[in-house]
């Protein structure tokens, strides 16, 4: 590892926080970054950049970064891998209930369901800092409901969400994420957004679950 890397981790001890985020996966030869935030600019994303400077095999990349939290990003990617995913728009003003709506805006990262109209004109300006900046609309079915799990590896402590966790996985790359579902009333799942995960809130069987799948990096 070279030594903007060595920095990287230095920073992160000097800010309190693990170093100890990368392990070797095994079963697909490559580098995961354990971290869990992978915003943009964070150092965990300066870490993985760096790796992939190197040309070492890691996930995820900054692309795949990006590509996970941007919401209509996501949207797309999961509808271009046959993942199903709600109708959704783009708009700076306008919308209409019942959504969930997510900014697109690098200094907002808070979403909102709406379920009736009585607001909408407040939330619109409040999501879009005053209509300057668009945001993303999710259609949300009749009699549906908004579910989140947690994504370790492609893998979930509710055994409801394993398969949709898998795919988290095998299409985003993102070892680990809080991804929010739409369950319809007819019980299919969309895909709808993922989210932060940091590795320290982790449970025990989370934790359990890593030692099997991963070896840590000295």
């Amino acid at each position: 590892m070279n030594n903007h890397t060595k920095q990287i981790q230095t920073d992160f001890t000097r800010r309190g926080v693990s170093s100890n985020y990368l392990a070797y996966f095994g079963r697909e030869s490559c580098i995961v970054n354990l971290a869990g935030n992978y915003d943009y600019l964070e150092l965990p994303y300066y870490l993985s950049q760096d790796l992939e400077a190197e040309g070492t095999p890691v996930h995820p990349t900054c692309k795949e970064m990006l590509d996970a939290y941007v919401t209509p990003l996501f949207l797309e990617k999961a509808r271009l891998a046959k993942l199903p995913t709600p109708e959704y728009y783009i708009t700076n003003g306008y919308f209409e209930p019942p959504v969930i709506l997510d900014p697109i805006n690098p200094f907002m990262i808070r979403s909102r369901t709406v379920l009736k109209a009585n607001r909408r004109q407040s939330v619109a300006k409040s999501m879009t800092r005053n209509y300057t900046y668009a945001m993303c609309c999710q259609e949300l079915p009749p009699g549906s409901r908004v579910a989140h799990f947690r994504s370790v590896m492609g893998w979930s402590a509710s055994p409801r969400f394993r398969d949709t966790s898998e795919a988290v996985w095998s299409v985003f790359r993102i070892p680990l994420a809080k991804v929010r579902v739409i369950v319809r009333a007819d019980g299919k799942i969309l895909y709808s957004d993922a989210a932060q995960l940091p590795f320290d809130t982790l449970g025990p069987r989370e934790l359990a679950h890593l030692e099997k799948e991963v070896r840590w990096v000295e």
